[in-house]
């Protein structure tokens, strides 16, 4: 009878320390699972893979400044946005203007490199031109500042005379010069550019 007792008091610890055993197994693998994946509902972990299939939203009563900062002082940058092909990558709700956030070019092309849809002509004042001393008279005109020059030439230039050269001069791009000769010829004329209103 006490040899009986003896073996069931043995089967019973043996069974507990197993028990014990597999639970301590089975914290051990659903705790590592658990924090490497946070899900729905988990509080986000930092350094770890963090799998949502719903929206998380973050709404922020801050008195000044943002509610949610992201700084990176490692070599990186401080925020990855990846999204499928054809998705954009970030929505905003509003058309102000975000401080060294928007593009400055296009294909790498500034904005002043695009011709506007505005045009008006600017001309200069008819007269008798400036002398080159070589039986030549130059004269030239000027767009509006900050806008481009597309075209231009002399206008009111008397038969008898001929046209030399006629170009866009300046390294602003916003002025037109013509040269003509008077052939010995008086003659007022002057010049006229197309402009583009950037």
């Amino acid at each position: 009878m006490l040899h009986r007792a003896r073996i069931t008091v043995m089967w019973v610890g043996k069974a507990a320390v197993f028990l014990i055993g597999l639970a301590v197994i089975a914290v051990t693998v659903l705790g590592v699972a658990s924090t490497a994946f946070a899900g729905n509902g988990d509080p986000l972990k930092l350094g770890q893979k963090n799998t949502a299939t719903k929206l998380t939203t973050l709404i922020g009563n801050v008195a000044s400044g943002a509610a949610l900062s992201v700084r990176n002082s490692g070599v990186g940058p401080a925020l990855d946005l990846r999204v499928e092909p054809g998705q954009p990558p970030m929505v905003v709700s509003t058309n102000t203007l975000v401080a060294n956030l928007n593009a400055d070019t296009v294909d790498g092309k500034s904005a002043s490199s695009f011709v506007a849809n505005s045009f008006y002509t600017n001309q200069s004042p008819v007269g008798a031109g400036s002398s080159l001393g070589d039986g030549t008279f130059a004269a030239f005109v000027s767009c509006n500042s900050g806008d481009r020059v597309v075209s231009g030439g002399p206008a009111n230039v008397d038969p008898q005379s001929t046209m030399v050269e006629s170009f866009p001069d300046g390294s602003s791009g916003a002025q037109w010069k013509a040269r003509i000769n008077k052939n010995g010829q008086g003659d007022d004329w002057n010049v006229v550019a197309l402009c583009a209103n950037q």
